[in-house]
């Protein structure tokens, strides 16, 4: 009954050990580093009113004689955002112009408010990269905080086996009674070689939630989006003339493409598929440390291509400054 009660002891203290190692397998609690109070400043929705009707479709070719001076990206762009109109107007009124002509002044005018126009469009695409930027740090600090917690957790069960390990070896220099030794020695060497074992298995989740999810709507394709402006979302859905199988792709078709392949979106029974899915694409959920990172990659992705839009619309901006009355 001694020895029993012994044995009992010590597996009731590989327990404790497992318990503490194994602390961060539930999802950590919400605080300001995982939930929807990361980011700030609230995403501006936008609407069909912001810029122009929204659709998602290959853009028609366009005459580069609309606007000498502007280059057929900036023409895309124009069209993209509706400027088209304004851009024609100006052209028309600037025919015939000189800088001393009375109508100089009102070609001045109309140009500088197109301009401003694109400058409008610029901060609207910047500031959804900057949201963008936002959640992928957001994910990656998680990641970080889940790590540690991982990493605590296997320390513990690391420790708690070596200091197992020790007792055992203790246990059968020094316990002279044969039948303790042997009971203690083996309850020891087992739970030792039980703890080492459990850090294969760690694998700590963190409750995630995602309360405007910028993925959402590449995923699903929709047609309009109410977190990217119209304009942005037509360049991004814009189908351009490719390379072996990326012929006739958007940039987001092919982000979307690559997601499914690499990340295994779509891999699985139908009801893994669709829960992993929902993870990414919905509200969020349990993440594991893989899940955040990859997570963190897809925004990176669409992060880029906004950002080159961005740059698109400077040189835009940059373009129509310097047209002058012909």
């Amino acid at each position: 009954m001694k020895y029993l009660y012994q044995s009992n002891l010590i597996w009731l203290l590989a327990l404790l050990i497992i318990a503490q190692g194994c602390g961060t397998i539930r999802p950590a609690r919400n605080s300001d580093e995982n939930t929807n109070n990361y980011c700030a400043v609230p995403h501006q929705l936008f609407t069909i009113d912001t810029l122009q009707a929204n659709k998602a479709a290959s853009l028609p070719m366009l005459d580069t004689n609309i606007a000498q001076g502007l280059s057929h990206r900036s023409l895309q762009l124009t069209h993209a955002y509706g400027f088209d109109p304004g851009l024609q107007q100006l052209i028309q009124k600037g025919k015939g112009l000189t800088p001393i002509s009375p109508a100089y002044p009102d070609f001045l005018k109309q140009r500088k408010a197109i301009v401003l126009q694109i400058v409008d469009a610029s901060a609207d695409v910047l500031q959804v990269a900057e949201e963008l930027e936002c959640e992928r740090q957001r994910a990656e600090q998680s990641a970080i905080a889940l790590q540690g917690r991982e990493d605590k957790q296997r320390n513990n069960l690391t420790v708690g086996s070596l200091l197992l390990g020790a007792a055992s070896g203790t246990i059968s220099a020094t316990v002279k009674n044969s039948d303790l030794n042997l009971v203690l020695t083996v309850s020891t060497a087992v739970l030792s070689a039980a703890l080492g074992v459990a850090t294969i298995f760690v694998n700590p989740k963190i409750n995630y939630p995602i309360n405007q999810n910028l993925l959402t709507d590449v995923w699903y394709q929709h047609s309009r989006s109410a977190l990217y402006p119209p304009g942005l979302w037509i360049i991004l859905n814009e189908k351009r003339e490719g390379r072996s199988d990326e012929a006739m792709r958007s940039l987001l078709q092919t982000s979307r493409m690559r997601w499914t392949k690499y990340d295994q979106l779509t891999k699985g029974k139908p009801q893994q598929q669709k829960q992993q899915q929902k993870l990414f694409f919905d509200n969020g959920g349990s993440y594991h440390i893989d899940d955040l990172h990859t997570l963190s990659n897809m925004l990176t992705e669409i992060e880029v291509m906004v950002r080159l839009v961005n740059q698109d619309l400077q040189k835009l901006q940059v373009e129509v400054s310097n047209l002058e009355p012909r």
